[in-house]
């Protein structure tokens, strides 16, 4: 909010009079940042979609989300990188589990940061509740000659990770790990739970569909045609009673309003197809925009699914971002 700060300046002469003027400055101290965007090739953050894209130095990283601050994970360095405000930063190199070396898919949920750990040989769930500072193993693990190529959580607890074949799924901690769904998958990808409602895309296929659950253990393939062409969904965001799915390859995207039963296509396709990219989370909302993914050394900006997007630059050296991360 903003604040305001007096103080008085004195000007004295040679002869030792002097005089006081008083001033007075309200400092506006609701400005936030609401958007990072980040990867190894650097950072930049936003105060809200369709802000321009401002050079974080020195930051750079794979995972990010904004919980009782903002997190930031550096797997090349191993190193977690923490602000307050995405302008002051610090960095340590967090206390993992014995063997785990790869964190991925920062998440705050229920007052606590959760992620997905791999030790080479198994994936699990990890907990934090010092703000990054030490993690834990939540409940059983899942063997996996790879890292996750997803995870996401439910404010209610529920758990999906996925491999490049299977997505594991269990409803809390203490349960066991089932597998909810088989489709491959080549790269990272959002699975994200929206509105008590899980969606994920259905394959990799060119032309492919938005799969969604209820419970999470059980998936269905939208119930219309798909309006991809050659492109395939990489994640989806939520905004004003709409649910865009972001897709990769493909000038147009779809979105959905009856909770992912049938996806319509928006109505302007973007100035170019997003490419391939290897990001956790290329899709966020805020402000009732969705900002995504665009070419490299971009992202586009959507007011609503019945306009036109718009190309914003993101500051060099920063080209493809590992993840997007919001602050709503």
């Amino acid at each position: 909010m903003p604040e305001v700060y007096n103080f008085t300046a004195r000007a004295t002469a040679a002869s030792g009079a002097f005089a006081d003027r008083n001033f007075s400055i309200t400092v506006n101290n609701s400005i936030i940042q609401r958007l990072l965007a980040v990867g190894q090739s650097g950072a930049a953050r936003s105060l809200g979609a369709g802000r321009p894209w401002v050079l974080i130095p020195g930051i750079k990283g794979d995972s990010a989300d904004y919980g009782d601050r903002w997190l930031v994970w550096d797997q090349t360095d191993g190193v977690m990188r923490a602000s307050p405000d995405l302008i002051n930063w610090s960095s340590f190199v967090p206390t993992l589990p014995s063997g785990y070396t790869t964190l991925g898919f920062l998440r705050w949920r229920g007052a606590a940061w959760w992620c997905v750990g791999w030790d080479g040989a198994a994936l699990a769930v990890l907990k934090s509740t010092d703000s990054g500072q030490s993690w834990a193993v939540q409940g059983a693990t899942i063997p996996a000659s790879a890292a996750a190529l997803s995870f996401e959580r439910s404010e209610a607890g529920a758990s999906i990770i996925a491999t490049g074949t299977e997505w594991h799924f269990r409803a809390s901690d203490g349960a066991a790990w089932t597998v909810a769904r088989t489709t491959a998958q080549g790269y990272k990808f959002q699975i994200a739970h929206l509105n008590g409602v899980w969606f994920g895309p259905a394959s990799t296929a060119p032309g492919s569909k938005m799969a969604r659950s209820t419970d999470g253990s059980t998936w269905f393939d939208q119930s219309n045609a798909s309006v991809l062409t050659p492109g395939y969904y990489r994640g989806a965001a939520y905004a004003n009673g709409v649910v865009l799915a972001y897709a990769y390859f493909d000038p147009f995207a779809g979105y959905t309003t009856d909770a992912g039963q049938s996806f319509q296509a928006i109505t302007t396709s973007y100035p170019a197809s997003p490419e391939g990219y290897q990001a956790e989370r290329p899709i966020v909302a805020q402000g009732g925009r969705f900002v995504l993914l665009g070419p490299s050394g971009s992202t586009y900006l959507l007011n609503a699914v019945t306009g036109p997007s718009s190309t914003q630059a993101l500051p060099a050296p920063l080209g493809v971002p590992a993840c997007l991360a919001v602050r709503n």
